[in-house]
C-alpha cells in the first residue's frame, strides 16, 4: 500500500479507450479481451467516464433506498451489464528491476485487469484506487490493457448510496512507474503543539529493498511550501533491515521525528502547508526514491463536549458533497472538484462531508490548500438492507478494508479532521471491527458514525464506534435539548449534525433557528446541509439536453426528484436559499444592544483584517452610510463600539451593517460581501413612488381569494404522491391538502371570506377553521398586464424569502426583474416578506402600480405562473409563461420547513385557525 500521488514518472492512461458492452459477465467471450477492437458491437468512449452517459445503450438509474433490482444480498440481477474497456500502450524504457503497477483510481461497481490476455487481478471498491503490480506481464514495446467492469455485484449492496447508479471507469486509469528499491508507504504526523506554539513531524516510512543489508536510511526535510526556504535541519533515522530479530522486528522501515518546529498552523481559516521531502539513501549514500509531501501542523482532539483544533472549538459550517457533473456523472475533473469549492467558500461554507465515499485524492489536496474542514467517509452503505449486512461475517472484510485503505490513502491530509465509517448501513460487529482498526491505527482524528447514535441514544450510545453524536434532521427543540444535557452535565460528547436542513427545491425552512439554538448552548458545533448540488443530468443523446431526474432514463424502481436536492443547481447556480447558507454560516455578526454596536467575530483562528465594514441607515426614503470604524475583535470574541448614528426612534428606520473582503481571495474578487445584519427601528416606514400612475386595463383580474400554493417538495411528493403517501415518506401534508380540495375547490366554499373595497383601498378578511389547520397560505391573487416587468419594494430581499427562511434577507429598498422559476421541478417560489409597498413597473412608459398596506406588512410574489400551472408541471421545460403577470398578495403563508426528509415547519409558521386581515391601497 503507498500513499503517494501521482507523480512525474507515472504514465496518464487517460483519454479514448475502444468500448464494448455485454449483457453479462458469462457473455463476455475470450476474444474481447485482445481481440479486434474495429468489429461490430465496439464503441469509442472516455476515460475517466462513466458509460452510462457516453451513448453505449445502458443509461443511469436512480434510488435513494431501494436496491435497484430485487435481492436479497448477494444476489444479483440476471441483466448484469459488463463493459470491456480495452487499450493499448508501449512500455517505458526502464531498468531491470524497477517496478511497474497499473493504478485503476475507480470503477464502478467491480473490475478485473487483464494485460496482455493474462489475468492480473480483480478490485471490488468502487471509489478507492487498485493497485496491481505488473512488472513481469509488461513487455517491452507495444502492450495490450483490458479492464472488465461489471455493473452491479455483491458489493452493490453496500454501495447503495442516495444518488445515481452509474457504471464504468470513473476515475483515472495510469501506470506508476517506481524504482526497485523504494518506499512503499510514507505516514506523516504532523502534529502542532497549542501550548507550545510549536509543530513536530514524526514520518515513519516502510521500504522494499532488494538488498537486506545494513546501512539504508531515511531523511526528511520540511520546507515551507511557499518559499521553499528549510524550516528545519534534515534529520535522519536508519532503516531496520534485521528480520531475524524476529520477536522485535515489525518491518522494513523507520521513523524520522523533527521536534520543537518553528511553523504556523493549519486550519480551515489559515490553511498554511509546507513540503516534506522524504529520501531513502542506500548504504552508500546515495538517494534512491524520494516521496515530496504537502503537510499542515494541526491536532484535533476531543476534550468533553468540544471538538477542538488546535485547541479552539471550531464551527462547522458544512455541506454534504457527492462526486457529481451534470453531463459526465461521478468522472468529476479537478476543475469541477475547485469549482465546487469556490462556490462553497464564496457562500461562507467551510466543512463538507464526502457523502458517502472517499473522493478523488485530489479532492482533499484542494481541501488543505484552500482550507475547508473535511470529515472522510467510508464508501459503505447498506440502506435498503440496513440491518441485514452489518452483522454478517461475509461482509466483515469489506467493511474493514474499505475503511482501512480509506484511512491509509489519505491520513496526511491535514483537512481531514473525522473518520466516517459509513452511512446508513445499521450498527452491528462489522462497525466495531472497523472502527477499532482505525483507533488502534490513526487514532489522531476521531470517529464518526451516526447509525450507531441513532438505535442507541445520544447520551451513551455506540461509543465503541462515534466519538461524536451526529444525527440525522433532528428538530431544533431536540438539538436545544442536547444542549441542555451538555449544561447540565449528562452529556459529554460533541453534536455536529451529520444532515440537517434538506437542500430539496424551495426548502431549508428554519436555518437561523438551528444557529441561534447552537449559538446559545455549549457541545453544539454545527452541522452538515444536506445537500451542496442537485444531480440533474443530461441524457448522453445530444438532441435532449434537459437535466434528468429518477425515472426520466426509464430506469425503474425510482426516487423521482429527490435527487434534485442541493443548494446550488446541477451546473452551480445557487438556489435562492443559499443567502440564508451564506447568512447563517458568516463569519462575523453584528447587533445593536443598550445603544451601542456590538461585533463577533466567529472565527476561531484569524482576526477581521481582511474585511472592511459599512453602515447604512434608511428610512425608507433618505439613506446616509458611513464606514465602521475602531473594529479589532480578536478570534472568538466580541466587542462593542459606539454607533456610527443616533437612531432616530421617532422617525424610525433600518440599520444595515455589512462586511466586504478587503482585496481579492482564492474564491471572490475584493469587495465581495461576507455578512450582514440588521437593527430594525420599529416604526412605519414610507417610500415615494417611481414612475407615473397607470392607465386602465392594468389589472386584468382580481383580486381573487388564494389558499393554494404549488407545493414546495418540502410539502410533499408531487411526483411520487401514491408511493409516498403508502411508504409514508416525505412531508403528507400536501396529500392532506388534496383529501380537502384545497386545490381544487373555491376558497369561498372552504373558508369565510369577506371583502370591503372602496376606490383605491382593498380589505380582505379570511376567517380560518379548526379542520383546515396547515393551509398554505391566506390571501388574494391578481392578474396584471404583462408590460410590467420590474417589481419594487419596500420589504425583505432581495432574493425570495419565506417565513422560516428570511433572516438573511434584509429589510430595504429593492428593485428587480420578474423572477424565474428556480427549480428542477416547478413548484412555489418568487415570495417576498415583511412588504410595506410594492409597484409593478412599465420601464417602457414609465408607468407604476402600487399597493401599500394599510395595517400589517404583507408578502408578495409576481411571478409568469399560477400557482396551478407551476403544480401541474414535473420538469422546468414543461412551463410557458401565462398571457399575465400573477401577482399574489397574503396575509400569510406556510413555513418551508423541511418535511422532505426532516420536520414539518415549526409551529409558528404553519397557518393556525382564526381570522386574517389583508388591507391595503392600490395607486394606479
Amino acid at each position: 500500500m503507498t500513499t503517494r500521488g501521482v507523480e512525474a514518472s507515472d504514465i496518464t492512461l487517460d483519454g479514448t479507450w475502444s468500448f464494448r458492452l455485454f449483457d453479462t459477465p458469462d457473455d463476455v467471450p475470450v476474444d474481447a479481451l485482445n481481440g479486434d477492437t474495429d468489429a461490430v458491437g465496439w464503441h469509442e468512449v472516455a476515460v475517466p467516464g462513466n458509460w452510462t452517459l457516453q451513448g453505449v445503450g445502458d443509461l443511469p438509474h436512480y434510488t435513494n433506498i431501494v436496491m435497484p433490482f430485487d435481492g436479497p444480498p448477494p444476489i444479483l440481477p440476471a441483466r448484469n451489464p459488463t463493459g470491456v474497456y480495452r487499450r493499448s500502450f508501449v512500455a517505458p524504457e526502464r531498468a531491470d528491476s524497477s517496478c511497474i503497477r497499473i493504478c485503476v483510481g475507480g470503477a464502478d461497481s467491480v473490475h478485473v485487469v487483464y494485460l496482455n490476455g493474462q489475468f492480473i487481478g480483480y478490485g471490488t471498491d468502487a471509489r478507492l484506487d487498485s493497485v496491481y503490480d505488473v512488472t513481469d506481464q509488461v513487455r517491452d514495446g507495444e502492450n495490450e490493457l483490458a479492464i472488465v467492469v461489471v455493473r452491479f455485484s455483491a458489493h452493490s449492496y453496500i454501495e447503495d448510496q442516495d444518488a445515481w447508479w452509474m457504471a464504468g471507469l470513473h476515475r483515472p486509469v495510469h501506470l506508476m512507474i517506481r524504482p526497485a528499491d523504494r518506499l512503499e508507504d510514507v505516514r506523516v504526523e504532523a502534529d502542532w503543539d497549542p501550548t507550545a506554539g510549536t509543530g513536530s513531524l514524526h514520518v515513519r516510512a516502510v521500504a522494499a529493498l532488494e538488498r537486506l543489508e545494513a546501512g539504508w536510511s531515511l531523511r526528511a526535510t520540511i520546507r515551507d511550501a511557499a518559499t521553499s526556504v528549510a524550516v528545519a535541519h534534515p534529520a535522519t533515522a536508519p532503516v531496520d533491515v534485521d528480520h531475524t530479530t524476529t520477536y522485535q522486528f515489525t518491518d522494513v522501515g523507520g521513523t524520522v521525528s523533527l521536534d520543537a518546529l518553528a511553523v504556523e498552523p493549519w486550519s480551515a481559516e489559515s490553511p498554511t502547508l509546507y513540503t516534506c521531502v522524504i529520501d531513502l539513501l542506500n548504504p552508500e549514500g546515495d538517494v534512491v526514491d524520494t516521496v515530496t509531501q504537502r503537510v499542515g501542523f494541526r491536532r484535533v482532539v476531543i476534550d468533553g463536549p468540544d471538538l477542538l483544533v488546535n485547541g479552539q472549538r471550531v464551527w462547522i459550517h458544512g455541506v454534504n458533497r457527492h462526486d457529481h457533473h451534470p453531463d459526465r456523472g461521478t468522472a468529476v475533473t479537478v476543475d469541477d472538484m475547485r469549482a465546487d469549492l469556490v462556490q462553497m467558500r464564496r457562500h461562507n461554507i467551510t466543512a463538507i462531508r464526502t457523502a458517502h465515499y472517499p473522493n478523488r485524492p485530489e479532492f482533499l489536496d484542494l481541501c488543505d490548500e484552500l482550507g475547508f474542514y473535511v470529515v472522510d467517509e467510508a464508501d459503505i452503505e447498506s440502506h435498503a438492507y440496513n440491518w441485514h449486512l452489518c452483522d454478517r461475517p461475509e461482509y466483515r472484510e469489506a467493511w474493514v478494508e474499505r475503511v482501512a485503505r480509506m484511512v491509509q490513502r489519505d491520513r496526511n491530509h491535514p483537512s481531514v479532521i473525522i473518520w466516517s465509517l459509513g452511512n446508513e448501513s445499521g450498527y452491528g460487529a462489522n462497525h466495531d471491527a472497523a472502527a477499532a482498526w482505525v483507533r488502534r491505527s490513526e487514532p489522531t482524528r476521531p470517529l464518526h458514525y451516526e447509525d450507531a447514535t441513532r438505535t442507541q441514544g445520544w447520551i451513551d450510545g455506540g461509543r465503541q464506534a462515534t466519538d461524536v453524536v451526529c444525527p440525522m434532521y433532528p428538530t431544533v427543540p431536540e438539538v436545544a435539548d442536547y444542549g441542555r444535557a451538555v449544561a447540565d452535565g449528562r452529556a459529554d460528547r460533541p453534536f455536529i449534525m451529520c444532515e440537517y436542513s434538506h437542500a430539496m427545491g424551495n426548502a431549508n425552512g428554519s436555518l437561523a433557528d438551528y444557529w441561534d439554538v447552537i449559538h446559545s448552548y455549549p457541545g453544539l458545533q454545527g452541522g452538515f446541509i444536506w445537500e451542496w448540488k442537485d444531480h440533474g443530468l443530461r441524457h448522453p443523446d445530444a438532441a435532449d439536453r434537459r437535466l434528468h431526474y429518477g425515472g426520466m432514463f426509464g430506469d425503474n424502481p425510482h426516487d423521482g426528484n429527490f435527487i434534485a436536492d442541493g443548494l446550488v443547481s446541477s451546473d452551480l447556480t445557487p438556489h435562492p436559499a443559499m443567502t440564508e447558507v451564506s447568512w447563517v454560516y458568516r463569519p462575523v455578526a453584528t447587533w445593536v444592544e443598550d445603544g451601542h454596536l456590538f461585533v463577533e467575530n466567529r472565527r476561531s483562528f484569524a482576526s477581521l483584517d481582511d474585511l472592511y465594514a459599512r453602515w447604512v441607515f434608511t428610512d425608507g426614503d433618505t439613506e446616509i452610510s458611513g464606514d465602521l470604524e475602531g473594529v479589532d475583535v480578536p478570534p472568538g470574541e466580541y466587542r462593542s463600539i459606539p454607533l456610527p448614528i443616533a437612531l432616530p426612534q421617532d422617525l424610525g428606520g433600518v440599520l444595515t451593517v455589512r462586511w466586504y473582503l478587503r482585496d481579492a481571495r482564492w474564491f471572490a474578487e475584493a469587495d465581495h460581501l461576507v455578512a450582514w445584519d440588521q437593527y430594525i427601528v420599529e416604526s412605519p416606514i414610507d417610500g415615494r413612488s417611481t414612475g407615473a400612475p397607470v392607465a386602465d386595463g392594468a389589472i386584468v383580474a382580481g383580486p381573487m381569494p388564494q389558499l393554494w400554493r404549488a407545493a414546495v417538495d418540502n410539502d410533499g411528493f408531487k411526483l411520487m404522491l401514491e408511493w409516498a403517501a403508502a411508504e409514508s415518506k416525505g412531508s403528507q401534508r400536501l396529500h392532506k391538502w388534496l383529501q380537502q380540495g384545497i386545490d381544487s375547490m373555491a376558497p369561498t366554499d372552504l373558508i369565510e371570506y369577506d371583502r370591503e373595497f372602496q376606490p383605491g383601498h382593498e380589505s380582505h378578511t379570511f376567517t380560518i377553521p379548526n379542520d383546515l389547520v396547515g393551509l398554505p397560505r391566506v390571501g388574494v391573487r391578481y392578474e396584471i398586464d404583462p408590460r410590467f416587468t420590474r417589481m419594487r419594494w419596500f420589504g425583505r430581499g432581495p432574493g425570495e424569502n419565506y417565513a422560516d427562511r428570511k433572516r438573511g434577507s434584509m429589510i430595504g429598498l429593492w428593485e428587480a426583474g420578474i423572477d424565474t422559476q428556480p427549480y428542477l421541478v416547478p413548484q412555489e417560489y418568487g415570495l417576498r416578506t415583511d412588504v410595506r409597498w410594492v409597484e409593478l413597473i412599465d420601464p417602457a412608459k414609465g408607468d407604476r402600480l402600487r399597493i401599500e398596506t394599510s395595517g400589517e406588512p404583507f408578502s408578495f410574489s409576481a411571478v409568469r405562473h399560477t400557482a396551478e400551472e407551476l403544480y401541474n408541471s414535473s420538469h422546468e421545460t414543461e412551463l410557458t409563461e401565462h398571457p399575465h403577470l400573477i401577482l399574489s398578495l397574503d396575509a400569510a403563508h406556510r413555513g418551508l420547513g423541511n418535511g422532505a426528509c426532516g420536520p414539518e415547519p415549526h409551529e409558528e409558521y404553519e397557518i393556525g385557525p382564526g381570522t386574517y386581515t389583508l388591507a391595503y391601497t392600490i395607486t394606479r
